[in-house]
């Protein structure tokens, strides 16, 4: 399958860790988008419909979490794939990111190469 222009989400308050990925991902050929906020985030994808959707589950003002929750319990974007990445390393954070729907949840630190890999696995899987 062609990932060539696939779009996907970045969500992060911090502008370095979106910067980074950003550049990983489009060397592969994705079209990314990126939010900083929860509002940002719903916005875009409300705007832009992503194939997925990289969430941190802390943002500032609201979580990770919540967002996931409601991309997940709409209709319209239920489908989109969702990978939450945190520093929050229990097995409670990760049982509560099952539980709101995410699809992958990823600890950091992380490699922005594994991101990018889970990301290009996710569409070769739909094939």
């Amino acid at each position: 399958m062609d990932i060539k222009g696939k779009k996907v989400l970045l969500v992060d308050d911090e502008t370095g860790i979106r910067r980074i990925l950003r550049i990983f991902l489009e060397v592969e050929g994705f079209l990314v988008y990126e939010a900083s906020n929860a509002q940002q985030a719903m916005r875009m994808v409300e705007e832009n419909m992503p194939e997925v959707v990289i969430l941190d589950v802390i943002l500032f003002g609201t979580t990770g979490l919540e967002v996931c929750e409601k991309i997940k319990s709409d209709p319209r974007t239920k489908d989109i794939f969702v990978i939450l990445f945190t520093a929050l390393t229990k097995d409670s954070d990760v049982a509560e990111g099952e539980r709101v729907g995410a699809d992958l949840y990823l600890m950091k630190p992380l490699n922005p190469k594994d991101i990018v890999e889970k990301v290009k696995e996710r569409f070769l899987k739909s094939v």
